[in-house]
C-alpha cells in the first residue's frame, strides 16, 4: 500500500533553485537518524519555536530526500544558513499538509468520536438559531 500520508511544499529559493520537501514516513526516519532524536521529540522542539541548529537541518534533510537525493545533510544546513525564511515556511507548509492528512486517514474512534457532532448535524435549536427565552 502506498503512503498516502505525506506533505509536500515547494520552495522558490533566493538563488533561484525550487525545492520540493516533503514530510511522510521515511522523510521522518532520516531526520531521526540525522539528529538522534524521535520524531516526537524533534516536533516538540519546532513547535517551542527553539529547536537546535541539529533538529532543523535533519528536519529539512529528511524533507529533501525524496525529491533530492543528491543533496547532503551539509547542503541541507547551507540552505537553512542562506534561505532560511523560505526554508522554515514550506516546511511549516508540508508539516501542516502532513497532519491534515494524517488526520484524515485516522478519524476519532471510540469515546473521542462521540465527543463532537459528525459535521453537517447543527446544534441549533430553532430556525434563527437563537434559543427562545
Amino acid at each position: 500500500m502506498a503512503n498516502r500520508i505525506y506533505g509536500e511544499a515547494r520552495v522558490d529559493l533566493d538563488d533561484g533553485r525550487e525545492l520540493t520537501l516533503r514530510f511522510d514516513f521515511g522523510a521522518l526516519a532520516e531526520a531521526e537518524e540525522a539528529a538522534d532524536k524521535g520524531t516526537q521529540e524533534m516536533m516538540a522542539e519546532l513547535a517551542k519555536g527553539g529547536a537546535r541548529l541539529k533538529t532543523a537541518r535533519a528536519m529539512l534533510y529528511g524533507a529533501l530526500r525524496f525529491h533530492h537525493p543528491d543533496l547532503t545533510l551539509e547542503d541541507a544546513g547551507e540552505l537553512l544558513l542562506s534561505d532560511s525564511g523560505n526554508i522554515s515556511e514550506a516546511m511549516g507548509r508540508a508539516m501542516s499538509e502532513m497532519a491534515e492528512r494524517r488526520s484524515k486517514a485516522n478519524p476519532p474512534t471510540g469515546a473521542e468520536a462521540r465527543r463532537k457532532p459528525p459535521p453537517g448535524i447543527g446544534t441549533r435549536s430553532s430556525k434563527s438559531g437563537r434559543k427562545a427565552a
